[in-house]
């Protein structure tokens, strides 16, 4: 879906400023102080106190006086997309479909910045994974669905990608090496496909296809995933590499929408 033009006076510079400062937490981040923020945000320390101090009148923050960290309610902001999003309930019908005939987990994940979200999950799930729940974030140098993003990147966007994004193990399979993660992107470019053998989560290996629009854009991915002591990787490739074309096929008039 094409943005509309928008002119930067009818911009909003301080929710703006709000939404990026919510955007700071995180995993890695759960608990921020006021220096913290004004350090991450590029702002001063009395901004990055106001800021905050408001997300704590709103009950979307709490303090213990030097740290903050989020509270339920921001959790509305993000249950508010999947509620009213029209692009998840299409997806979902056909997610389902590829995950009954192949009796595993199917998502489908899209891109956020420099992440990978997931906004549709299968409800049919042999495993227990935390990084395949909707909302869910994970960096796309390491894998399948972040892979086929950064095959649609320019040369230099690729560049500014790794500059911002050193590449680090996350598990004893994770490739560190930029050479090496940028040949498995090459391949992904080349075979309209990835495979990635328990770089991001132990035990789990998975399968992904990119979702591209009429103009041949791409839009999200379609991605399976199974246990690394299922099968082997070329015994899922060959099992299962049909049905999520077939899929993809099935979702290209959707993500043109």
């Amino acid at each position: 879906m094409k943005k509309p033009t928008i002119h930067p006076r009818d911009l909003i510079v301080g929710l703006q400023k709000g939404l990026a400062l919510l955007q700071l937490f995180s995993q890695e981040h759960p608990r921020l102080s006021v220096p913290q923020v004004a350090r991450m945000a590029d702002m001063t320390q009395s901004a990055a106190r106001r800021f905050l101090l408001t997300l704590v009148h709103d009950d979307f923050a709490q303090t213990d006086g030097r740290h903050y960290w989020l509270t339920a309610r921001a959790l509305r902001i993000g249950q508010a997309y999947v509620d009213s999003a029209v692009l998840p309930r299409m997806l979902r019908p056909i997610v389902e479909q590829v995950a009954r005939t192949t009796q595993e987990h199917v998502s489908v994940g899209v891109r956020d910045g420099d992440d990978i979200v997931h906004v549709v999950r299968s409800r049919y799930s042999h495993i227990t994974s935390m990084s395949i729940r909707p909302g869910s974030r994970v960096p796309m140098y390491c894998t399948g669905s972040g892979r086929l993003w950064l095959a649609s990147f320019s040369p230099e966007a690729l560049c500014a990608y790794f500059q911002r994004n050193p590449p680090r193990a996350i598990t004893p399979y994770t490739l560190t090496d930029e050479a090496l993660i940028r040949r498995e992107i090459a391949l992904a470019g080349e075979r309209g496909y990835v495979m990635v053998d328990q770089e991001y989560e132990v035990g789990m290996r998975v399968l992904s296809v990119p979702l591209i629009d009429r103009e041949g854009q791409l839009q999200a991915t379609l991605t399976l995933t199974t246990h690394a002591s299922r099968m082997t990787v070329e015994d899922m490739r060959e099992r299962y590499l049909s049905p999520l074309y077939e899929g993809q096929a099935l979702l290209r008039p959707i993500m043109t929408l």
